[in-house]
């Protein structure tokens, strides 16, 4: 299943590399960065190892750990398009909703965007960004907004793996 993804922060286009958020390190970011040049001109693949780095530069405070490996991957589809493609998975531990001890969750992701290039960058619209010769787009809310989107709803361990003592609370049997 691909899907377009809705990340309006992603598409601060610059000519500079630019931090997502205040606490981000620009060396930690780095390698979210995607020039123009090499989307526009080829198809290109690349692995993406993301850890707790990214998560903490989002202010993410749910998840505590973090592991994946992702593929990206853009392919052209016109002279001035390109679809960068998002693929991978990995793990996320983060709270039992039910006894609040961590859980680690394993996660597929998939996700896709387009790229248009022209004469005028524009910010995300919900399906597409335009970028001029000479930009540079930061990927990492588009990973981030993947990775989360991906993540099941309802993050629990089973039930036998839970806390004894918080199911004995929740249930009402505690002595």
């Amino acid at each position: 299943m691909v899907m377009v993804l809705i990340f309006e922060k992603v598409c601060k286009i610059k000519k500079n590399t630019i931090p997502l958020r205040p606490k981000a390190h620009k060396s930690d970011m780095k390698r979210y960065v995607i020039d123009a040049q090499t989307v526009q001109q080829s198809d290109f693949e690349f692995e993406l190892q993301v850890g707790m780095e990214l998560f903490e530069a989002m202010e993410m405070t749910d998840i505590s750990g973090a592991d994946f490996k992702l593929t990206v991957s853009g392919h052209k589809e016109a002279s001035n398009r390109t679809v960068i493609e998002l693929s991978g998975e990995g793990t996320a531990v983060t709270a039992c909703d039910r006894c609040l001890d961590d859980v680690t969750l394993e996660v597929d992701v998939e996700a896709a965007m387009t790229i248009l290039f022209g004469d005028e960058a524009k910010a995300f619209d919900g399906e597409q960004v335009t970028l001029q010769r000479g930009d540079e787009l930061n990927i990492a809310q588009f990973v981030y907004d993947s990775i989360m989107l991906d993540l099941p709803i309802v993050r629990v361990h089973d039930i036998e793996d839970c806390n004894p003592d918080m199911i004995a609370r929740i249930s009402g049997k505690m002595e």
